[in-house]
């Protein structure tokens, strides 16, 4: 396997609309924020999101600026700061598919 590193502004160049990507982390530590916030600034749109395990702050922000068809999840949780909100209004009005994998 080829290792590579990117700087997270980069990363516009690599994750399109449409796309399948992985998002790893936590629920709200240990979540790559500056590589989610440059994917929000790309405009992709229609993201197939796949947490790894456990997703929170980041898919959470990734929701809500529209750019998730779908997410494939453990569960999405803030942790000690209760439910995602934007997965769950938009789980909650249809507007998200959702893939439970508990």
């Amino acid at each position: 396997m080829v290792e590579m590193l990117i700087a997270p502004g980069e990363a516009r160049r690599w994750v399109g609309s449409g796309m399948r990507v992985g998002i790893g982390g936590g629920p709200v530590m240990v979540t790559p924020t500056a590589l989610i916030r440059e994917v929000i600034r790309s405009g992709a749109r229609d993201l197939h999101l796949v947490a790894s395990s456990t997703g929170g702050f980041g898919i959470d922000l990734l929701i809500g600026a529209g750019a998730v068809a779908s997410v494939e999840f453990a569960q999405i949780v803030l942790n000690e700061f209760g439910p995602a909100p934007n997965f769950r209004r938009y789980a909650e009005s249809g507007r998200l598919r959702c893939l439970d994998h508990t």
